[in-house]
């Protein structure tokens, strides 16, 4: 059987370094770049790196809350994932210069962490990412209930009339539900060129996991808190359950770090050799990989890497906590 050729060198050169504590980042087809900061503001970076204050939401910040991720529909439209005054998570379609509607809230009252909260706009359907109620050892047994919307991901139609949103044709059991069995799934994407998803979800005290879906597939159970990635953890949550093992894991043992940061799949064409591969990341130890058919190199190194983004052309980007934003480039 022939190994996977390893992907060329790259580099991480700094488009900015001026921002406050980003979460996010996702780009126009002008190439600008609108980077979600965890205090609420929204940040407009050109491609060559200059900042501008685009918009601003208030939010609740405290622990892991805070402004999450945007979507954008086009100059002025977008949705924002952001945990309201609350603790909620709180999905909203704005329009710069005025103007909101509400689309989905999920009550987080008790606990300020595991919001999850990554968004995603995929053929007219938002996809939202929701994180299992927060404390620790999934405390609710949330994740594993498809009637609670907390460890989820999501699948709605906004865009129905009068309603909020609506449960498109294609969700299994009639849900917006369409995973279940999920900790904190921090950043996920969908790769057009297979319509899979790919899931980063950060775990508890030994494992790290990415999980991968067919997007127009069945119902999925990544399996939480039943397990912890392929280690067994809460055995009073296994009943009944089919569950689906992660694509990709690592222990908090092996150094690798202890808080995935999912990435994309790149297909861009500055580097044809990382074509196909999955690129994603730690935030604690900064580690940036590329994964592809059970071969993983490493990459660079990110210090607090929070998001992957990508330019109009399908090129990598990336944010750390400390307020930069960062372009992947060929060496």
């Amino acid at each position: 059987m022939a190994l996977t050729a390893a992907p060329a060198p790259v580099d991480l050169t700094t488009v900015t370094s001026k921002l406050d504590q980003p979460t996010s980042v996702v780009s126009a087809p002008n190439g600008s770049m609108f980077v979600t900061q965890k205090g609420g503001r929204i940040i407009k970076v050109s491609p060559s790196g200059k900042t501008t204050k685009w918009f601003r939401i208030k939010v609740s910040t405290s622990s892991e809350r805070g402004l999450l991720s945007m979507a954008r529909i086009d100059g002025k439209r977008f949705y924002a994932a952001y945990t309201d005054s609350s603790g909620a998570l709180q999905v909203t379609r704005f329009t710069k210069g005025g103007g909101q509607r509400k689309i989905i809230r999920i009550k987080h009252p008790q606990y300020e962490n595991h919001n999850g909260g990554d968004l995603a706009l995929y053929k007219g359907l938002l996809y939202i990412s929701t994180g299992d109620g927060g404390g620790a050892g999934d405390p609710f047994r949330s994740a594993g209930r498809i009637k609670d919307l907390r460890g989820k991901i999501l699948r709605i139609d906004p865009t129905c009339g009068q309603k909020p949103y609506c449960i498109p044709k294609a969700n299994p059991r009639k849900s917006p539900v369409i995973a279940l069995g999920l900790r904190n799934p921090w950043r996920f994407s969908i790769d057009p060129t297979t319509e899979q998803m790919w899931i980063g979800d950060v775990g508890q005290n030994a494992f790290e996991e990415v999980d991968r879906m067919a997007i127009n597939g069945p119902l999925v159970d990544f399996g939480w808190s039943c397990w912890e990635a392929t280690s067994k953890y809460n055995a009073d949550d296994c009943a009944g359950r089919d569950v689906t093992k992660p694509i990709i894991e690592y222990s908090h043992a092996s150094g690798d770090g202890e808080s995935v940061t999912g990435g994309y799949v790149y297909r861009g064409s500055a580097n044809p050799s990382l074509q196909g591969w999955y690129v994603y990341g730690d935030f604690i130890s900064g580690s940036v990989w590329a994964w592809k058919d059970g071969s993983r190199e490493k990459l660079a190194t990110a210090d607090g890497l929070t998001s992957f983004g990508l330019t109009p052309d399908g090129e990598l980007l990336l944010t750390t906590i400390d307020g930069r934003l960062l372009r992947m480039v060929a060496r």
